[in-house]
């Protein structure tokens, strides 16, 4: 899980609120704001990080986004743990930037 919340770490709008590291029984979860409203954390979610997931890695991973009616909107990701160094490698990789960079 530690690698993984670093990796995330190298979006600068990214920022980790709880994770839970994963056992036999669940898999790992990690809550996320990124940027400042319900648009930006779409597009980061659902417009790059979803498409990202989905092309790599299938059905080891789980994303979601929770509004509220107070505070910002959250991501949920969950990752089974078979998936997890594949993911944070996916994560690291220069060729699955957005345009080369973690700005989105």
């Amino acid at each position: 899980m530690k690698d993984l919340v670093e990796a995330l770490s190298a979006f600068p709008k990214l920022q980790t609120i709880e994770s839970y590291q994963s056992d036999r029984n669940r898999p790992a979860w990690i809550c996320f704001y990124y940027g400042n409203s319900i648009c930006e954390l779409s597009d980061f979610a659902l417009g790059y990080l979803g498409k990202e997931l989905m092309e790599g890695l299938g059905e080891g991973t789980c994303l979601s986004i929770n509004v509220k009616t107070y505070g910002l909107p959250q991501g949920e990701l969950s990752i089974r743990p078979r998936v997890m160094s594949k993911l944070v490698s996916m994560l690291l990789d220069d060729n699955s930037k957005p345009s080369g960079s973690r700005e989105i």
